[in-house]
C-alpha cells in the first residue's frame, strides 16, 4: 500500500532534499546525486525552512518548554518547585551531547520540511546512563493507525552490523542472538544483518502483561526472535 507513497517521497527528495532521495533504489557511496537539478533554489528553500523550525521552537540559549500538572488545581508552591526542578533536569538530559538530541531533531526538521513528517525515537543508550534520540529514514519505517488514531503498531527496518548485535547481546540479558551471528562476527564483523524492530500493542502479542506495548527485535537473516520485552511507550 505504501509503494506509491515511496515514489512521491522519492520525487520530493530529488527536488528538495537530495541527501534523502533514496526511497526507491539503493545509493552507493560515491554515487553522483542532485545532478538532475538545474537550480539549487528548491534545496536552499528547504534548508532555510528546516533550519527555521529548530531556531523558532528549540532555542538553545533558553528553556523552550516547561512542565505543568494535568489538573491545574494541584499547582501549589511545592508542586511548582518540583516541576521547575524536573523541567531543568529534562532540559539537561535532552541537551546532553551523549543524547544526540540536536542531531536527531535537526534531521527530523528537514524531513518534516520536505515530506511533512519524521520519525524520531527516544530510549536509553547502551550504557543506560543517558537518553538517546535517533531520527530514522522514512523509507525504513511503516505504521498503522488504530481505531483511536494512535500510530501503533510501528515497524522499522534495521541493518546493524554483526559486531553491533554481539555487543548488544553482551550488555542486555534479554537480547539473544543466533549462534550464526557470533560466527559471522568472528569472520566479517562489519557485515550488515537484516533485522526488524516492532512496537506492537500488548493484545497483539500477549495479554499477560500490565504494559501497554511490546518491543520486539527480529533477526530476518536467521529467522530468529532476538528480543521481546514489554514497554510503557
Amino acid at each position: 500500500k505504501r509503494t506509491s507513497l515511496l515514489s512521491l517521497w522519492q520525487e520530493q527528495g530529488e527536488n528538495f532534499y537530495p541527501e534523502r532521495a533514496d526511497f526507491t533504489f539503493k545509493r552507493y557511496l560515491g554515487d553522483d546525486f542532485a545532478a538532475n537539478l538545474t537550480t539549487s533554489y528548491p534545496v536552499l528553500c528547504r534548508r532555510d525552512l528546516g533550519d527555521q523550525i529548530g531556531q523558532m521552537l528549540r532555542p538553545t540559549q533558553k528553556a523552550w518548554f516547561n512542565m505543568v500538572p494535568l489538573d491545574m488545581r494541584r499547582e501549589d508552591n511545592e508542586t511548582k518547585r518540583w516541576l521547575e526542578w524536573a523541567g531543568g533536569t529534562m532540559f539537561r538530559a535532552m541537551h546532553d551531547p551523549h543524547s544526540m538530541f540536536e542531531r536527531a531533531e535537526k534531521e527530523g526538521d528537514h524531513d518534516f520540511a520536505t515530506f511533512g513528517q519524521d520519525v524520531v525515537s527516544v530510549r536509553l543508550n547502551r550504557n543506560r546512563d543517558a537518553m538517546l534520540y535517533r531520527c530514522w529514514h522514512l523509507r525504513d519505517v511503516a505504521w498503522i493507525e488504530d481505531d483511536e488514531g494512535n500510530c501503533c503498531p510501528v515497524f522499522r527496518r534495521w541493518k546493524p552490523t554483526a559486531q553491533t548485535l554481539v555487543r548488544l547481546s553482551k550488555t542486555s540479558p534479554t537480547f539473544k542472538i543466533d549462534q550464526k551471528i557470533e560466527e559471522l562476527n568472528s569472520k566479517e564483523p562489519f557485515t550488515e544483518v537484516d533485522c526488524l524492530h516492532m512496537i506492537v500493542p500488548a493484545e497483539m502479542y500477549s495479554d499477560k502483561t500490565l504494559f501497554p506495548y511490546w518491543s520486539i527485535y527480529y533477526d530476518c537473516r536467521n529467522d530468529k526472535l532476538i528480543e521481546a520485552v514489554p514497554t510503557w511507550n
